[in-house]
This record gives structure tokens, sequence and C-alpha cells, in this order.
């Protein structure tokens, strides 16, 4: 009988353990499906902010533009002396390079375009208008046969990238941006490195206007992980890695 005792309360307390281990995991799941729908809806919010910015660009400003633009031609037609004419041929060509640099940026802010080009393209593209607009040299090494991912993945890795060669330009008063897209078997990675002039690795939190929250977040929305190192003159190396055997992506 106390063996028989024993054995069923031995098989009780094992029953009860895995409805407590199951109840937590329940409640484990709810929650990062919580916070998953709230990052979601974050992303969505910012993207359809960018698309909104990329539309009021290229519908208005640089209609604009374009119409301040022609009214400088016409003025050209009626300058008086050489010297007039001069100033009004600078002022058509700063005109036109600011329509240039409109339309990049407004292709850059779309989703749609991002989505319709692919990412390694996209990237490309973004560093070819970084080298002409700011006279940083850039350069992307691509190793593998590139694999598409999903557009709505493509996009995020992408804004990861724009993040990134955006923190570059604007604080780390780098000569030099890198990039090296690495599609192996099982991993993708991004790499990305310049050689300006670093930062405290400790304060990357406290960072909030170098974006590295953004891009933390959708690094993990798309179920990627996200490598900082840098320190004080050592410039700075992103890494985004992502796993393509649980994406899905290969056999």
């Amino acid at each position: 009988m106390l063996t028989l005792f024993a054995f069923f309360l031995i098989a009780y307390l094992i029953v009860q353990k895995n409805k407590q281990n199951a109840y937590q995991l329940e409640k484990r799941q709810i929650f990062f499906d919580h916070q998953n729908n709230i990052l979601r809806t974050k992303i969505e919010e910012h993207e359809n902010t960018l698309d909104h910015m990329s539309k009021e660009l290229h519908d208005n400003v640089k209609s604009v533009l374009g119409f301040a633009q022609m009214n400088m031609y016409k003025i050209a037609d009626l300058a008086p002396g050489e010297e007039q004419a001069l100033l009004i041929d600078k002022t058509n060509k700063i005109i036109g390079q600011v329509l240039d640099d409109l339309h990049n940026i407004s292709h850059s802010l779309n989703s749609n375009f991002v989505k319709n080009i692919g990412l390694t393209e996209t990237i490309s593209k973004e560093l070819e208008n970084i080298k002409v607009s700011k006279n940083i040299s850039c350069d992307i090494d691509i190793k593998g046969n590139p694999i598409a991912f999903d557009a709505e993945k493509e996009l995020q890795i992408y804004r990861i990238a724009q993040e990134a060669i955006q923190n570059c330009v604007k604080h780390s008063k780098a000569t030099n941006i890198s990039f090296k897209l690495n599609y192996a078997p099982d991993f993708f990675t991004m790499k990305i490195s310049d050689n300006g002039i670093g930062f405290d690795k400790k304060k990357i939190y406290e960072m909030r206007g170098l974006g590295f929250l953004n891009m933390f977040q959708r690094a993990r929305f798309v179920n990627g992980s996200l490598e900082v190192h840098t320190d004080h003159m050592t410039g700075c190396i992103i890494i985004f890695k992502i796993n393509l055997k649980t994406d899905g992506i290969t056999d």
C-alpha cells in the first residue's frame, strides 16, 4: 500500500509539474505574442509615416522646386548681363541637385521601391547616393548566391542598413563605409563597418538619436540578431545575422 501510495503521489506530482510548466510556457508565449504585436504595430506605423513622407516629397516638394527651376530658366533669358546669367545658371544647378537628392530620398523612404528592386540592389543604390552626395567612399562585397527573403523581411533588413548608414554620415565622421553581405548555406550575415570616431558602447542605450533601438527592434522583428562592436576612435562594426534554416529559406 505504501508503495502504491508513493507511486500515485509521484505520478500526481509529475502531472502537476507538467501542468505548471505548460501554464508557464503558455504565459510566456502570450507575453511574447503581445510584445511582438506591439512591435509590429510600431514598425507598421513607422513605415506608413515614411511612405507618407516619400509621397509628400515626390508629389509636392519636387513639384514646387520644378516650378521654381522653370521660372529660373525664364529669368535667365531676361538676364541683362553675363554676371546675372552666371548666377542664375549656378542657382539652377543647385536646384537640379536638390531635385536629384529628393528623388533619391523619396525612393529610399518608399517601402514599395525597396520591395520591388530587392535588398542588394537597394543597398547598392543607397551607397552610391552617399558616395556622390556626401563624398564618402563606399564599397559592398557580396559572397555566396543571393537569395530573396520575403518582401517584409527584406524591407526591415534594409531599414537596419539605412539606419547604420545614416549614423555613419551624421555622427561618425567616417570617410569610408564598407558593407559585406554573406549568403552562406545556413546563415545570412550583413556586416557594416566604418572608419569613424566610434563611441562608448556602454552608452548605446542612451544614444536615442543614433537609432540603435530601432535597429535592435527590427532585427528582433525578423528573428535575427544584431551585434555592435565599437570604442572611442576605433570606428564601428554592426553585424546582423539571420538563421536561414529556422527561417525556412533553405532545405
